[in-house]
């Protein structure tokens, strides 16, 4: 392992540094052995180890002691504290559009679900605590150092938080509990919405209402800022609601993509196609054969590369056979066919059954009306003139070639 002067965090208990960790990054937390008890060091591990979540801080390896400090290898997070996201919006890499925050305020609510699932209270839940991942926006709750076990009403811990983000009952001697942990979470939930910082003695489903209208968090966080925990929502009963307002507040932006989708597709047929991918136009109902594109519609004017049959010359060009679809009413100069003059196919492109333009191919005279004297090029002899002569056994093929007259 690696060391590195790099510290990406501070608190009461250690440093945290960014260092290589079993050839990856790591968030690796320092404490020295005279601040932290075995026994809560233990109680860390565990918290750790029953927490294990994607919305949660992963525990990477064993923690060891090195010269006097707990060595805490941890997941390290290629991202920004939702302090940051919230209240810094010019050092902020993330964009809250309300997909974002609908993805960053499931994440984090459902691994607070997830750890009160396993009896495990926070306790210090806030922004600070929180990071958000800037490729994928995933929400990690972080920092598990003052996370206890809560069973029976008998805490693991001492009590420890932020005032700022602690619950009304916390302050009037209760100790944390889930129930705090939500309080918490519908504050900071509130503040991302906002994007502006509330004060615990005003937070109340009242204010709630007026700050965040009409959004759709505001039920949810209304139910988990109660200032009556025992009329408070529990994150068992209220993970429903969030994850149907993270979907409510994707859907709300997505009807202007569907309605630019649908006016792409109706108007498909007035844009101008790349030259590479013509479609199927009046003209030429067959694609190109270069990027066939069946269902895009191209321009009146025909690929040079695929010309089909027209009025004049109904035999297709060789270059790319087309047989069902006219082409323009220019012939292939690579396909002359049998015009009234000239009635013998060219060999270049036989094609016997179909009539060509009206002039003869230089390379096939054949017999006309006006000129029955062959070609010299192909002299046609009559059979009749030189008897076969009669050969037994197998017949042979009469060879033609000079004729010498004894």
């Amino acid at each position: 392992m690696a060391y590195s002067t790099d510290t990406i965090g501070k608190g009461a208990f250690g440093k945290v540094y960014k260092q290589k960790y079993n050839d990856t990054w790591a968030a690796i937390k320092k404490v020295p052995v005279d601040l932290i008890s075995k026994k809560d060091l233990e109680r860390e591990w565990e918290v750790y180890i029953k927490a294990e979540h994607p919305n949660i801080v992963k525990l990477l390896g064993n923690i060891t002691l090195q010269e006097g400090k707990w060595i805490i290898p941890l997941e390290f997070i290629f991202g920004e504290e939702l302090k940051t996201t919230i209240f810094i919006a010019a050092k902020s890499k993330i964009q809250l559009s309300p997909s974002v925050k609908g993805t960053i305020i499931i994440g984090m609510c459902e691994g607070l679900f997830h750890m009160h699932s396993k009896d495990i209270v926070h306790q210090d839940l806030k922004p600070e605590n929180i990071m958000v991942e800037h490729n994928t926006n995933r929400a990690v709750i972080i920092d598990m150092g003052l996370a206890k076990f809560f069973r029976n009403g008998l805490n693991s811990a001492k009590d420890g938080g932020t005032p700022a983000y602690t619950a009304p009952e916390v302050h009037r001697g209760s100790s944390r509990d889930q129930r705090s942990d939500v309080w918490a979470m519908g504050k900071i939930i509130a503040e991302l919405c906002a994007r502006i910082q509330l004060h615990p003695p005003s937070v109340c489903p009242d204010m709630i209402k007026a700050v965040l209208k009409d959004q759709p968090f505001c039920h949810a966080v209304c139910k988990m800022v109660e200032a009556d925990p025992s009329i408070r929502a529990s994150m068992g009963g209220i993970i429903s609601n969030i994850r149907s307002a993270g979907e409510a507040g994707t859907v709300k932006s997505t009807p202007v993509q569907k309605g630019l989708l649908k006016l792409t597709l109706n108007n498909a047929r007035y844009w101008s196609p790349s030259p590479m991918n013509r479609g199927v136009s009046p003209v030429n109902r067959v694609p190109s054969p270069m990027v066939p594109s069946p269902m895009v519609p191209s321009p009146m004017v025909p690929s040079p590369m695929n010309r089909g049959v027209s009025p004049v010359n109904w035999v297709p060009s060789p270059m790319v056979p087309s047989p069902m679809v006219p082409s323009p009413m220019v012939p292939s100069p690579m396909n002359r066919g049998v015009s009234p003059v000239n009635w013998v196919p060219s060999p270049m492109v036989p094609s016997p059954m179909v009539p060509s333009p009206m002039v003869p191919s230089p390379m096939n005279r054949g017999v006309s009306p006006v000129n029955w004297v062959p070609s010299p090029m192909n002299r046609l002899v009559p059979l009749d003139l030189f008897p076969r002569p009669r050969l037994y056994g197998k017949p042979k093929v009469p060879q033609f070639g000079p004729v010498f007259h004894l």
